[in-house]
C-alpha cells in the first residue's frame, strides 16, 4: 500500500474504528476531496489520451477541410476510433479512482501525490 493512503474501509475489522472511519469518510470535506480527485484523474487521463491519440484527433479536425459530402463519410469512419479512445479513457479513470480514491480517507496533499507519484 502506498504511503499516502489511509487504511481501506474493507481492511477495518474493529466496529469502533469502522464507525470513526465512516464518520470521517462521509464528511463534506472528504466528499469534496473525492470529487476533486475524480476531476483530476479525468484531466490526467484526458491529457495522456490526447498525447497518445493526437493523430486521431487531427484527422477528425481535417474532416472539416474535406469538401462537401466526403466530410460526413470521413467523420463516420473516424467515429469508431474516437469511441474506442473514449472507452479506454473512461475505463482508466474508473480503475484509478477505485484503486487510489474509493474507500480511503484522503489526506492533505493527496492530489499532487496521486498525480505524480501514484502507480497510474
Amino acid at each position: 500500500m502506498e504511503n499516502f493512503k489511509s487504511k481501506c474501509l474493507s481492511e477495518i475489522k474493529n466496529d469502533f474504528e469502522r464507525g470513526v472511519f465512516l464518520a470521517v469518510y462521509n464528511s463534506r470535506k472528504q466528499r469534496y476531496h473525492r470529487s476533486a480527485a475524480g476531476v483530476a484523474l479525468a484531466l490526467k487521463h484526458a491529457m495522456r489520451g490526447i498525447l497518445f491519440s493526437w493523430p486521431l484527433y487531427l484527422l477528425a479536425l481535417a474532416a472539416f477541410a474535406v469538401p462537401g459530402s466526403f466530410m460526413l463519410v470521413f467523420i463516420l469512419l473516424l467515429s469508431p476510433a474516437v469511441y474506442v479512445s473514449w472507452v479506454i479513457l473512461s475505463r482508466g479513470v474508473k480503475e484509478d479512482y477505485e484503486k487510489l480514491v474509493d474507500g480511503y480517507v484522503l489526506r492533505s496533499g493527496y492530489l499532487g501525490r496521486m498525480m505524480f507519484h501514484g502507480k497510474t
